[in-house]
């Protein structure tokens, strides 16, 4: 005789509600970016670590099958809603750049360039590690940064040169063997630059 089905053990999309606060960081840490989010992180990773183990653990014990494979199964559904929501241009750094674009906006319409000079501003979008920025918002009204490699101006290249004397947050395109870097349009004359697999790392 097969054993009754037990009233418990169901199929359930809330598992994937444990992850939220792992993907709430990309999403909220530039509202307060003087917080410590590598310790964040390091603290969510492991709780939501010690939730999944102990719900394995608990529903193998139970026999809880359904509930088991709903568990494993919301990563996948999770990543599904997340491909969804960046496929109708919904993502963290969209939703961001919206809530705070009049504040570059105004920063840029400070700037007083003699000649018609074309502007071209960078903000720090992630500096989680204090000695590099690894993505940096670009202002760039001749568009020349999204270019391809090499066929910018001598104008260009020097703007980029000014900025990065004065700032932190260097444009460099060509920045080495062991990196690669990615340029995204985010807005009008809106860029974002993000270095990956630094080879300087702090």
């Amino acid at each position: 005789m097969p054993e009754p089905e037990k009233r418990s053990d169901k199929f359930t999309w809330t598992y994937a509600l444990w992850a939220l606060p792992f993907l709430a960081q990309n999403w909220l840490y530039w509202l307060h970016p003087q917080w410590d989010w590598w310790t964040i992180s390091l603290i969510v990773w492991v709780m939501t670590l010690i939730a999944v183990a102990g719900s394995l653990c608990i529903n193998l014990a139970q026999r809880r099958w359904r509930r088991l494979v709903s568990l494993l199964s919301a990563p996948l559904l999770l990543l599904v809603l997340l491909r969804i929501l960046a496929a109708i241009g919904i993502t963290s750094d969209s939703v961001r750049f919206a809530l705070t674009k009049q504040t570059y906006l105004a920063e840029i319409e400070r700037t007083d360039l003699p000649g018609g000079e074309q502007r071209f501003r960078t903000f720090v979008w992630d500096d989680t590690f204090l000695e590099k920025t690894y993505s940096t918002l670009v202002y760039d009204e001749s568009d020349e940064v999204a270019l391809p490699r090499g066929e910018q101006s001598t104008a260009w290249q020097q703007r980029v040169q000014t900025s990065c004397s004065e700032k932190k947050e260097c444009v460099d395109l060509d920045p080495g063997p062991d990196e690669y870097v990615s340029v995204r349009k985010i807005g009008e004359h809106f860029y974002i630059l993000d270095n990956y697999l630094p080879n300087a790392f702090p």
